[in-house]
């Protein structure tokens, strides 16, 4: 069943969003050390590298510096640089920067995160989108630029029970026009981001009497028919076949039962970073087997610590199942998403990369930019922020501002 469609912008019922600060209490942060500190390492084969999972000995040299190296005071300083707030939508409280831009009269930008992401991801881009004139660009072209929080993330709500990327997308467009007041958006995402913001383009564009207007992807998401036609299809299959054997046995168990691996993982810090941290150097741009080709040990321990010091690993896993029970992400036959679209194409994205151009206009049939670059990964923003700035941007002078 597709999620109800939001009713009109009603002023008299629009809430209040409440100013935000990060603030882990000390006690937290001391609990975490403790845990990490007391780890019992495990026996793992001989020369095992990442083929079985996380590196233990890079596992323990992070975790050695997580003790007597990271800051998590001054990275909590810098995050909360960044204007946040909490407002509630229809029952849950929602996490989000908010960001105004240079020109308020451009539709704003909703930017949505992922899995094991967090809207830590986007720290370097965002204020570059909202006020380019700051970093030598054109001023007219800035806009309000707004990176919530899914439910169940970092400081957002938890839900009642697992829901899926379909539901949030009908959230985000209730809060972007009931809660902000925003008539028309343009949405962007990666990740879990990429699928609602493709059901967010289907379900509550401007055509179902919905606010998006057009939409910006750096990962496959929602699709259509994907019956090979051409070899190029036909290796592309071949490829995802041979990635969902290999590297989504995670998707698996957080579809099906996220409930026994959150008991696993509740009181590990040290669990909860093996099983993220090993994400990042498979889905990352990693060179040479080095995570730290493409992250540094602060910018994977800070994503981290949204996760641990807001006790969210659990809900965090509850998307995937909500997915299943919404019925997955392919659309319905003869469905099509058909506002403009733009596609990043980052090279280091292998385990979800973008089939053929031919293949994605099956689903979205007004591809108006399909862009390529051969640095980055999965966590594009992160990885390559002058790049996916540049991008977006482009995308962005050539989408519709009503």
């Amino acid at each position: 069943m597709r999620p109800r469609l939001p009713h009109p912008r009603n002023p008299d019922t629009m809430t209040t969003p409440t100013p935000f600060t990060i603030s882990i209490p000390q006690q937290k942060l001391d609990t975490i050390a403790d845990k990490v500190r007391g780890f019992e390492w495990i026996h793992v084969p001989e020369n095992d590298g990442w083929a079985y999972g996380c590196n233990q000995a890079y596992l323990k040299e992070l975790c050695a510096y997580w003790l007597d190296g990271y800051d998590w005071r001054s990275w909590e300083a810098k995050l909360n640089t960044l204007p946040q707030f909490i407002a509630p939508v229809d029952g849950i409280d929602i996490h989000y920067v908010h960001i105004k831009g240079s020109n308020p009269g451009n539709p704003p930008l909703l930017i949505t995160h992922g899995w094991p992401g967090s809207f830590f991801e986007f720290f370097e881009v965002l204020d570059k989108l909202a006020n380019p004139g700051n970093y030598g660009g054109d001023p007219d072209a800035g806009r309000d630029v707004v990176a919530p929080s899914i439910p169940g993330y970092a400081f957002s709500g938890r839900p009642a029970k697992p829901m899926g990327p379909r539901a949030v997308a009908a959230l985000w467009n209730a809060f972007m026009r009931d809660v902000l007041g925003y008539d028309k958006y343009i949405a962007q995402g990666g990740d879990w981001g990429s699928i609602i913001s493709g059901w967010i383009a289907h379900d509550h564009c401007k055509d179902k009497q919905g606010g998006c207007l057009a939409v910006h992807f750096n990962m496959f998401g929602i699709r259509g028919d994907m019956t090979p036609k051409t070899d190029e299809d036909q290796a592309w299959m071949q490829h995802m076949a041979g990635m969902q054997m290999l590297e989504t046995a995670y998707l698996q168990i957080q579809g099906t039962k996220p409930l026994s691996l959150a008991f696993a993982m509740a009181d590990s810090p040290v669990g909860q970073a093996a099983w993220i941290v090993e994400k990042f150097h498979t889905w990352g741009d990693v060179r040479k087997d080095d995570i730290e080709s493409a992250f540094t040990k602060d910018q994977l321990l800070t994503n981290l610590m949204l996760y641990v010091a807001t006790d969210s690993f659990n809900t965090s896993t509850w998307i995937y199942r909500g997915m299943f029970e919404e019925g997955g992400v392919n659309l319905a036959p003869g469905e099509a998403v058909s506002i403009p679209t733009g596609i990043a194409k980052f090279a280091g994205e292998t385990v979800y990369p973008f089939p053929p151009r031919s293949m994605m206009e099956e689903a979205f049939t007004n591809i108006i930019q399909w862009t390529e670059h051969d640095r980055g990964g999965h966590f594009a923003a992160l990885e390559n922020p002058a790049a996916f700035v540049a991008d977006v941007s482009d995308f962005l002078s050539k989408a519709p501002q009503s």
